[in-house]
């Protein structure tokens, strides 16, 4: 039953970074007058991809603290999991690329 909760916690984390870094995204877009795609293209072409997924990672607090306010500690470590690994990769991309 605990391992299902963490499951959740970490689908939860997921959703969160990528809705987070869509909305990063189309705030930037919306900012410069530019396409979402034009972002997403400047992201990757010059390597701040990784700079990009912090930012939309930020969104985990709100689900991290949302889960612990409810007491579903479960599924707060699944969310801490996601955002401990984002960051491990997002140091990683930073280091080698």
């Amino acid at each position: 039953m605990k391992n299902k909760e963490i499951i959740i916690g970490i689908i939860v984390g997921l959703l969160s970074t990528s809705i987070g870094t869509v909305l990063y995204m189309l705030y930037v877009a919306s900012q410069r007058n530019a396409t979402f795609g034009a972002i997403w293209d400047f992201a990757i072409t010059t390597g701040e991809i990784s700079s990009v997924v912090v930012y939309g990672a930020a969104l985990n607090f709100l689900a991290f603290f949302g889960f612990l306010k409810f007491n579903k500690e479960a599924r707060a470590k699944g969310v801490l999991i996601v955002t401990i690994v984002t960051a491990i990769i997002v140091l990683l991309h930073k280091l080698l690329f």
